[in-house]
């Protein structure tokens, strides 16, 4: 199982482009990260093609180097399943609205569900209006939204999706948290089944990432976040809120999303929602929102691509302000990351190991990694 072990350092091109903290830390191969976290959502109850769904998501997520959204929160999953908050076996439901528009009841699923419902939705939609938005309700976290609005560029569309969190983020000239880390996304296919893909939090970093700091035990640089009473703070278990990215431009975006992703549907919005880590049996009401542009309806697909790929190709060809650091589109440190770890393995930290082995021995499912 175990590849080797290294300080979980990611490639230099991926670090200079991504807020990232740096552990001791273990490499495993993927397929066998994947089947031990798809076993352990099984053991919790869910049906087995959706723990594999959710597996899938959340390797998805470490290959692109955005461990904050990959299987360091599988024991955040799977304690609020155990307290009910998340439901195991929801029955999820769409209704559609209108040529172009359809809610989703998550049922408080595992939000990766809902969202991977709301995609199918805004994809089936856009094939016949031309355009399809659909709203989530009634859902959990959902991961990195790249591994939805990527689905959707593989289906020939742009992609636009967004989703929202609890209070995290520090308003611009403000002490204490406000909205979530909010999330936005944008994916367009290219040709050789590349695509374009910014997917970002309106925060300087996501609050996931101070909490996998927290849990290996690793400062934070100055600058991502601030304590209880709003000083900055390199301690990730004193850190209490973050701060916006771009000051005001981060701060309006992120309540941009709040109002996509709680107003039309009347979910709670930011003060207003659970907090991811609170009460593990309170549940979240999260809500989302994805979109789907069907290409086809405005020119051939495979002009597009070919519009997105030459666009791309002159974007990395532009003079270099530094010349040992390349100026790389949306998604391509991702790409690149993904290819690195697919042939090393994924870095797993050492406390996040060990705490894969007492869920192993609770569950029974097989984890032979030993940090040492």
């Amino acid at each position: 199982m175990v590849v080797g072990s290294n300080p979980a350092e990611p490639s230099d091109q991926f670090f200079q482009t991504m807020a990232q903290i740096v552990s001791k830390s273990i490499l495993v191969a993927q397929g066998e990260l994947r089947e031990f976290v798809r076993g352990c959502l099984a053991k919790a109850g869910l049906p087995e093609a959706d723990a594999r769904l959710v597996a899938d998501s959340l390797l998805e997520s470490n290959l692109r180097g955005i461990d904050s959204h990959g299987v360091a929160r599988l024991p955040h999953y799977l304690n609020r399943i155990k307290h009910g908050s998340i439901n195991p076996r929801p029955q999820i439901k769409a209704h559609q609205h209108g040529p172009a528009l359809a809610r989703v009841d998550g049922d408080h699923a595992m939000g990766q569900l809902a969202m991977q419902r709301a995609t199918e939705e805004a994809i089936a939609l856009a094939r016949s209006a031309g355009a399809g938005w659909v709203a989530v309700e009634n859902s959990t976290h959902c991961g990195a939204l790249a591994f939805f609005a990527l689905e959707i560029a593989r289906a020939g569309m742009i992609a636009l999706a967004f989703s929202h969190s609890d209070s995290f983020v520090v308003p611009f000239g403000g002490k204490f948290p406000f909205c979530g880390t909010n999330p936005i996304c944008f994916a367009a296919p290219a040709e050789n089944g590349k695509a374009m893909c910014l997917d970002m939090a309106t925060s300087v970093v996501p609050w996931n990432t101070i909490s996998n700091a927290a849990i290996e035990g690793v400062t934070i640089p100055e600058g991502w976040a601030v304590d209880a009473e709003g000083k900055s703070t390199t301690d990730p278990k004193v850190a209490k809120a973050v701060l916006p990215f771009g000051d005001y431009k981060g701060s309006g975006l992120g309540l941009m999303v709040d109002v996509f992703c709680t107003a039309l549907l009347g979910s709670p919005f930011g003060p207003g929602i659970a907090a991811m880590y609170g009460d593990p049996a309170k549940q979240r009401l999260l809500g989302g929102l994805v979109g789907a542009i069907d290409i086809s309806k405005f020119r051939p697909v495979d002009d597009f691509r070919r519009t997105i790929t030459e666009m791309m190709r002159q974007w990395n060809a532009q003079e270099r302000a530094r010349p040992d650091e390349p100026i790389l589109y949306p998604g391509q440190p991702e790409e690149m990351e993904r290819e690195r770890r697919l042939a090393e393995g994924i870095p797993v930290g050492v406390n996040l190991a060990a705490i894969f082995g007492k869920l192993s021995a609770e569950l029974g499912v097989p984890w032979q990694v030993e940090a040492n």
